[in-house]
């Protein structure tokens, strides 16, 4: 029975030690995302509280990220599976015509399962396609007015092409459609 004990137990430490030899952490920013667009196109649900006026106003925008962080895990020859992180924040600036201005701040975190099918698997390169879904909780901020409001979706990223180069530390980039952005890319590093 001792021996049954530690069979199991040494398999398991192996099994432990080889999930460990296939554990990723990306680190990566963005442009494009969708959170960004429907700010920009007015149609962003928390939009609201950047209206303060029947006037239409010149609006700016400055937009920070989506800045990621995830974990990955190589699942044998085809798959990749993980969790992702993103923030981003975008401030629009209202002009009006009597030149009084106003700002509004959007801010998202955002959690997402990530799920990638990879096409090409070397040990230096990697490409892959996938589909991230998670939710991301979305806050808005008029600092003139001081009005808040706070909101809750689901969240989503396609990636039609992504590719990473690098064996421990490395680098990757992906083109998609969603909270992660059009473009994306960063740094991985492999734990052994």
């Amino acid at each position: 029975m001792k021996k049954l004990y530690l069979l199991v137990f040494a398999g398991l430490l192996s099994l432990a030690s080889q999930a460990q030899s296939q554990t990723e952490y990306h680190l990566g920013i963005g442009t494009g995302s969708v959170q960004e667009l429907a700010v920009r196109n007015g149609v962003h649900p928390l939009f609201n509280v950047a209206v303060t006026s029947t006037e239409t106003p010149k609006r700016t925008y400055s937009v920070a990220g989506p800045v990621r962080f995830g974990i990955k895990r190589h699942e044998g020859k085809h798959f990749f599976i993980g969790a992702d992180f993103n923030y981003t924040n975008i401030e629009v600036m209202n002009t009006y015509s009597t030149g009084a201005t106003d700002f509004t701040n959007f801010a998202h975190y955002t959690v997402m399962a990530s799920t990638q099918y990879k096409f090409i698997d070397n040990p230096k390169f990697t490409l892959y396609s996938g589909v991230d879904f998670g939710v991301s909780f979305s806050q808005a901020k008029n600092q003139s007015t001081n009005r808040k409001i706070q909101d809750l979706t689901g969240a989503f990223q396609v990636n039609c092409l992504g590719a990473r180069y690098g064996s421990k530390l490395g680098v990757f980039g992906e083109v998609g459609y969603g909270f992660n952005g059009f473009l994306n890319g960063g740094i991985f590093y492999r734990v052994d």
